[in-house]
């Protein structure tokens, strides 16, 4: 082999070495500064509202606690909340996803707990006899007690500047579109407080 052509391989060697995964660091470095970018931030949020389809959320870790479950309704007044998620976006569809954590997190939720209850009748005549029923939902629930986290994959945490600069509808919005589904799953109860019927096409900011 001439020595050009020596030459020439070795540096063509060089070129595609990836140096102590060079390549793999400048990839991630910028995901985390797309995920810091406020303007992504916001398309994120926008699109959890009115265009999921372009995530993919798998669930990480979940539970509820509290006294939610009382059945004296009035001693039921509040829940805790774990609901980490791990999130695949795909913010243009001609890139790959963008992968991240999202966490939604409470130590207390203020909550009242509404309903009605028939202990039922047992002991008289199949005519009278009657089995135990009733319902119960949750006629309050306070969303803005739930704090939103942003990390990366690698758990570095992301200043979530766009949520915490979104109007207060918008974070309730925000937060009920992940968690509502797997609270009531959850409890076995409704939501019904007045700001279930507010709608992302009634609230300026998408």
């Amino acid at each position: 082999m001439k020595k050009s052509d020596l030459i020439k391989t070795i540096n063509e060697e060089i070129s595609n070495f990836d140096f102590l995964g060079n390549d793999e660091y400048l990839k991630e470095e910028e995901n985390v500064n797309l995920l810091k970018n406020e303007d992504f931030q916001k398309q994120f949020i926008c699109d959890s509202l009115v265009n999921k389809k372009n995530l993919r959320i798998d669930v990480y870790d979940s539970r509820i606690g509290g006294n939610w479950e009382e059945d004296n309704f009035d001693d039921a007044n509040n829940l805790s909340i774990e609901y980490f998620l791990k999130i695949e976006y795909k913010y243009d569809q001609s890139k790959e996803p963008i992968k991240f954590d999202l966490n939604f997190y409470a130590d207390k939720v203020d909550i009242s707990k509404s309903g009605w209850q028939d202990r039922g009748h047992v002991g008289g005549t199949p005519e009278t006899d009657r089995e135990p029923s009733g319902e119960a939902w949750l006629d309050g629930f306070d969303w803005r007690d739930i704090a939103v986290d942003l990390y990366t994959p690698e758990g570095d945490e992301i200043d979530f500047i766009a949520y915490k600069k979104a109007p207060p509808k918008i974070q309730t919005l925000f937060i009920r579109e992940f968690c509502q589904d797997f609270i009531t799953h959850y409890t076995g109860m409704d939501i019904r407080t007045p700001e279930m019927n507010d709608k992302i096409q009634n609230v300026p900011y998408c």
